[in-house]
């Protein structure tokens, strides 16, 4: 039930203030009630905003960690597998070190690696005491200098002069040395090392060589005892040759003198029986003459005969006055032009010079014939310095290599002999179908 209250001035006055107050407050409180919604909207709003942002970065994040997890695990994958390959060649690297350990042991040589820096080895493979004889504690006690202690006098510098070579040397090159070692009993042994470069300073200096050494003491002495039997041999085939050139010369001689003289001397009783022919006899004057001629025939062949053995030429006027008779006889005789050059003209050599270089020239000139097929024979023979040099150029077909190194061509063996004993050289080219060269170089004192 309303209340009613009593109108009178001042109470009306006083509730209309109230009621403005009211309106007031309510005005005030809509307006707070107004402000307060907004915001809420607004922070509402925010939240919104907030919410879809909370959203964006959750999912960003989710994929983030999704994203991560994968990579984790492909890393954990990679490394499990890299833990496993490493694993794997830690065996293989095992396996190959044995390996490599067994071949060490096995090898018949000697294995090492040498610091040329340091000037000492750093490895020596345990054959060494197979090899050289030294127990394994001995070699020890040797140390790093192993080498160093056991190395001939002569052969000191081995190692110094291997860096030198190594300094202008690729990892390519293999690099060979030979040098003596003492074995335990004292003996000095050959041995024979290949070298590569195994390590270079960051300066690329040589640091480690690697090398394997062969011991070739057993072919050393073979190749010395060769040698003295090559040596032995070639003072036995000078000896020959001197003999036999002996012997052709006095053959040559009794030729040209004993049968010589005894044609002549034919000759000369068949002229004065000739001249006692009567005119009635003219069958017997005719057979004479015919005799006479070949009396005349034979006593040219004794002369070839005498000459092709030893010609007088060579020993009564020297080699230049031999080369050009031979020259000419060779130019008359086949017909192929042969063109001789001597400088100085009054060359005078000793005999066993004068003699091989006349033999090297007379079996040209049978190669020319039988091979070459030449038209024309250039011939030099200059005296120079520090030496003799004859050369001999035909332009026929060439000779080839197989036969100039083949065992069965005697004669080119035979030239060369000549010239190694004289302590010359012999070279033989052919130019491809150009003709061939041969060069002979004897060494002369001044």
């Amino acid at each position: 039930m309303k209340r009613i209250l009593p109108i009178n001035g001042p109470s009306r006055k006083s509730e209309k203030i109230r009621i403005r107050e009211l309106e007031a407050a309510v005005s005030s409180l809509r307006a707070e009630l107004e402000e307060a919604r907004q915001a809420l909207a607004h922070e509402r709003q925010l939240k919104t905003g907030v919410t879809e942002e909370l959203g964006e970065y959750r999912n960003y994040l989710d994929r983030m960690i999704s994203e991560r997890t994968q990579q984790i695990q492909r890393v954990n994958r990679d490394l499990r597998a890299e833990i496993m390959r490493r694993i794997q060649m830690e065996k293989e690297l095992v396996e190959s070190q044995r390996f490599v350990s067994r071949i060490t042991d096995a090898t018949p040589n000697l294995l090492y690696i040498y610091d040329v820096i340091t000037n000492r080895s750093i490895y020596i493979n345990p054959r060494v005491g197979s090899i050289l004889g030294y127990p394994p504690d001995q070699v020890r006690r040797m140390g790093n200098f192993f080498f160093q202690a056991v190395l001939h006098p002569d052969d000191a510098r081995v190692f110094d002069r291997m860096k030198e070579r190594f300094a202008f040397a690729s990892y390519k090159d293999i690099l060979e040395s030979e040098y003596r070692m003492k074995n335990v009993s004292g003996e000095w042994r050959w041995f024979l090392s290949r070298d590569v470069l195994f390590r270079e300073t960051s300066g690329g200096q040589p640091h480690l060589i690697l090398g394997i050494a062969q011991d070739i003491t057993e072919r050393k002495k073979a190749e010395e005892e060769l040698s003295r039997s090559q040596e032995q041999l070639r003072v036995l085939l000078a000896h020959l040759r001197s003999v036999r050139e002996e012997e052709r010369t006095r053959i040559s001689r009794e030729i040209h003198d004993e049968l010589g003289q005894s044609l002549t001397a034919l000759k000369i009783d068949l002229a004065w029986l000739a001249k006692r022919l009567t005119k009635d006899q003219r069958p017997l004057f005719e057979k004479a003459r015919e005799m006479s001629h070949l009396i005349d025939l034979n006593i040219q062949t004794v002369k070839r005969i005498a000459a092709e053995l030893r010609p007088g030429l060579l020993d009564d006027l020297g080699l230049t006055a031999a080369l050009e008779w031979q020259a000419e006889e060779f130019q008359q005789r086949h017909g192929i032009r042969c063109e001789i050059r001597i400088k100085p003209e009054d060359i005078v050599l000793e005999r066993e010079i004068s003699t091989a270089i006349f033999r090297i020239f007379q079996e040209t000139l049978t190669n020319v014939v039988r091979h070459a097929g030449a038209t024309k024979v250039a011939v030099s023979l200059v005296r120079m310095t520090r030496g003799l040099v004859f050369t001999v150029k035909d332009n026929g077909r060439g000779i080839s290599k197989k036969q100039i190194t083949s065992p069965t061509s005697i004669g080119l063996i035979g030239m060369r002999e000549r010239v190694t004993f004289l302590g010359g050289t012999v070279a033989i080219t052919a130019a491809g179908g150009k003709g061939t060269t041969v060069r002979v170089v004897i060494p002369m004192a001044t």
